[in-house]
């Protein structure tokens, strides 16, 4: 069933959505032109003269100049080709040729640099696919839309405002440990990239926002593709791509100050410098910010000390710059979830049990980024990135889920827990907590210390009627993961212990590399065709495994090659014209994660690698866990006129071996995941943007989609009077866990002299938590019995949010308010079979953070 708060939040995004004031009207028989004037990355430029001339006699025939906020329009434009000009003084100009048809709405943001600056500099960019140009499935996110949404929470938050998009987070405000989703891919189905480098961790494929906190402020723009994605626009993803483009540095100097606070205790502070442009050639820009908060759920607290720098040099044909961000977090743990009857308390569904042993961390995240653009002529365009990721840090957790013999607990003297003698082997073996110890008495420290170096050089080709990509990646990654007993409480004696004393040793090593090409190009003036192909390579490799002595553990090692081709193909019909439509087809490929294939802490507890056996040996070429192949069909369509966009997309997504969610977690939240042998993920998604008057704006996005296992055989270990057994659950036709499927989004936004209010909703039809569709199995007489039940499912949600911000660009002055979970709502936003059962991550009840911004 789909709760009436749903229907309601989709009725209404789909009346929008396919209302007649959304695109069904009369149609004018003039044209109208209107857009922004601004100063990078997004400073309006109040009093810009911009001008429309007769392309043919350079008469000019209509103009008007910019307001306070940078805005401008040019009303009952008569059908024809013009010059569209735009001039400010001190600033170069900005020419562009249109062809204006009856009807048309012609909307454009126009950035003006001052003359010295310009003169010299190449942007360094990220490709982005061009919409009703590429045959790419995408939105995109501006400099202005990002800083008017995203207040004090990380990424996600501000990206489950696009189409198939939902976001939850373990501290319950959006600021810490953050998960996205897209069509029901978590993030590391997803290809995450800032100015074209990868941020996903090549062993695990997770995006660690937390470790990107803070970067929020230099984001230029963000466009996030849904599908398998083209290597021409970032690294190839199962469920889709998400390319993030940072450029801090501005031609005129200036000293920011931002002050906030907010529910929960929660700040945040920074100071930015920028030195404007020296010597006609360099501009330096620094960041320092401070943000901490108690957390929504008790103990999830955060504290981030974050820093930015970097130096950019403009030549007169290449630009170089090198950027450098990270700093230490520390944060309370909450990967622990509450049961659903919790949800009911005010005080219990705050409740974190990872409190209880207080789980915490440490972690210094690192980045460093050398980009280089040069125009090595007109045609030829030659971009390179290097980098360099670096990771070290400590996760406490409890551990009295263990046993004595997995956690080295011994001495000189015999070993007692919870008053009772360690005597025999398998008290040895027994979990400590039942022998009486309390969460917090064995508190377990996991290191991890990582390095990833990467280079990507692209060189593209473009001559005006094609366009070509050719492009290399080149990746190393080494870690090393180890762990020991940090320390024990009055419930444990005689146990030595310390880092000396290790439970599990390891390192790891992943090398990829890819050759990419990607053609686009018109065989007629209307129809677009672009073919991509990657081709890559990639390893992992384990060594150096350490059984520090223990009787019955080996120590494991392997090399595991894996080799894929991963083409694309697409057109566009109508390019650059108010209607137009696409389709794809691609086929991708992907590897497991590593601890798909061994699990390095849990060796100590007799895991091993998860490949097949011969004689007793692991046969390398032979992992129990395949790799995931997809075939995924795209048809879209997209009109745009006078002030009104709708957008449609169906799209097809056929997987073999897809690499499924159980439901289940293990001890740190981490998701337990296997193949299932096909599943089908096939669904509609609509968006649409409707500019109502010169200061109203209306937009929406809907998916109804179906996710399915088409051929799924589960199996589960059951406990029962007797014994244990591993039954086989036929999963056909069921629902994959996590994965809602319908979803809405509508946002109206009012702006009035440099003031902007706006109410978001967000809709999220039911999900459940395991691929069971609500139904708990049981063996009662040795018989499967079924039955259904609420407790495995997400329930339906609908939450909203307002924001107000002020911007006072004369006196640099801006204000932000903003107010999550307006309707003061107690919602659980994601679900997982946990330890004890069904576990539930809650959102934050109504929180509100206020921000004051100043620029000298």
């Amino acid at each position: 069933m789909i709760s009436p708060s749903f229907r309601c939040a989709l009725g209404l995004a789909l009346l929008f959505l396919c209302s007649p004031s959304g695109g069904l009207h009369a149609q004018s028989s003039t044209a109208t032109v209107e857009g922004r004037v601004v100063e990078p990355p997004a400073s309006p430029l109040p009093g810009a003269n911009v001008l429309l001339r007769d392309s043919g006699t350079d008469e000019r025939r209509y103009g008007t100049s910019t307001d306070s906020t940078g805005r401008f329009v040019l009303r009952d434009v008569e059908p024809g080709r013009y010059r569209l000009t735009a001039s400010f003084v001190g600033y170069t100009s900005h020419t562009d040729t249109l062809t204006l048809r009856a009807g048309d709405t012609v909307r454009d943001t126009i950035a003006l640099r001052p003359r010295s600056l310009a003169q010299n500099e190449v942007v360094v960019t990220t490709r982005r696919a061009e919409q009703r140009v590429d045959p790419v499935t995408a939105t995109n996110l501006t400099t202005e839309e990002i800083d008017r949404r995203l207040g004090v929470k990380d990424v996600p938050s501000l990206l489950e405002g696009t189409p198939s998009t939902t976001f939850h987070s373990q501290n319950g405000n959006g600021i810490g440990y953050s998960t996205l989703r897209i069509r029901g891919f978590d993030q590391r189905r997803l290809a995450v990239s800032i100015n074209g480098v990868p941020q996903n961790d090549p062993e695990d494929f997770n995006v660690f926002w937390v470790n990107l906190y803070g970067m929020q402020s230099s984001i230029e723009d963000i466009q996030v593709q849904r599908g398998a994605g083209s290597s021409q626009y970032g690294s190839v993803g199962i469920g889709g791509a998400i390319n993030i483009v940072t450029d801090p540095f501005e031609p005129k100097p200036y000293l920011r100050v931002r002050t906030g606070a907010g529910t929960f205790d929660t700040q945040r502070y920074s100071l930015t410098a920028n030195s404007g442009l020296l010597g006609d050639r360099y501009v330096l820009n620094a960041r320092v910010s401070r943000v901490t908060s108690d957390g929504y759920r008790r103990n999830a607290w955060t504290e981030f000390n974050r820093f930015f720098g970097g130096i950019a040099r403009y030549g007169d044909h290449s630009t170089l710059k090198l950027q450098a961000f990270g700093g230490i977090q520390q944060d309370g743990l909450a990967f622990r979830g509450i049961s659903k009857s919790d949800n009911d308390g005010e005080d219990a569904r705050r409740r974190n049990p990872s409190a209880d042993s207080d789980d915490q961390e440490w972690f210094n995240p690192p980045q460093v980024h050398l980009t280089h653009k040069w125009e090595m002529s007109p045609t030829w365009t030659l971009d390179q990135t290097a980098f360099w990721i670096k990771g070290k840090g400590y996760f406490d957790t409890g551990a009295t889920f263990r046993s004595a013999d997995f956690l080295r607990l011994e001495g000189d003297n015999m070993l007692t827990i919870g008053g009772t003698a360690i005597t025999t082997d398998s008290l040895r073996q027994e979990s400590i907590s039942r022998l009486g110890a309390d969460s917090d008495d064995v508190i377990q420290r996991g290191w991890l210390d990582q390095d990833q170096f990467g280079w990507i050089p692209t060189a593209v080709y473009e001559d005006g009627a094609t366009e070509t990509t050719f492009g290399v990646e080149a990746r190393l990654h080494r870690s090393r993961r180890w762990g020991y007993v940090e320390e024990v409480g009055a419930a444990i004696d005689n146990a030595e212990v310390g880092k000396d004393r290790r439970l599990w040793d390891a390192r790891a090593e992943k090398i990829i590399t890819s050759a990419f090409a990607s053609h686009q190009f018109r065989p007629m003036e209307q129809l677009s065709v672009q073919a991509d192909l990657q081709l890559t390579w990639r390893r992992y490799r384990l060594y150096d495994e350490e059984t520090f002595g223990r009787s019955g553990m080996q120590a494991h090692s392997f090399d595991v090659p894996y080799f894929f081709a991963n083409p694309r193909l697409g057109a566009t019909l109508y390019p650059d014209q108010p209607f137009s439509a696409y389709a794809s087809v691609a086929f991708a490929n992907r590897e497991p994660r590593r601890t798909q294939l061994y699990d390095i802490s849990n060796g100590p507890a007799g895991a091993t690698p998860q490949f097949e056996l011969r004689d007793g040996s692991v046969i390398e070429d032979e992992p129990l866990i395949e790799p995931e192949h997809l075939v995924d069909v795209e048809l879209g369509s997209s009109w745009e006129q006078s002030g009104y966009r709708l957008s449609a997309n169906l799209f097809w997504m056929e997987f073999w071996d897809e690499i499924v969610p159980s439901g289940a977690v293990n001890e740190i939240g981490q998701p337990r995941t296997g193949n299932a042998d096909r599943t089908r993920h096939v669904g509609l998604e609509l968006e649409g943007t409707a500019r109502l008057t010169d200061r109203w704006t209306v937009s929406g996005n809907a998916t109804l989609a179906r996710t399915r296992f088409v051929d799924f055989t589960e199996f589960k270990e059951f406990e029962f009077e007797g014994g244990k057994e591993v039954r086989a659950l036929e999963r056909d036709g069921n629902p994959i866990a996590a994965s809602p499927e319908q979803l809405a989004t509508l946002r109206t936004a009012y702006e009035w002299r440099g003031l902007t209010t706006s109410l978001n909703i967000k809709a999220v039809g039911r999900q459940y938590i395991d691929n069971s569709e609500g139904t708990r199995a049981s063996v009662q007489d040795g018989t499967l019995v079924f039955e259904d039940t609420d407790a495995l499912e997400v329930d339906p949600y609908t939450l909203l949010g307002a924001s107000l911000n002020y911007d006072a660009p004369s006196n640099g002055f801006q204000f932000q308010l903003t107010v999550d979970n307006l309707l003061d709502q107690t919602v659980l936003q994601h679900g997982f079979q946990g330890a004890g059962g069904p576990r539930f991550y809650p959102a934050a009840t109504r929180s509100v953070f206020v921000e004051l911004r100043y620029t000298l």
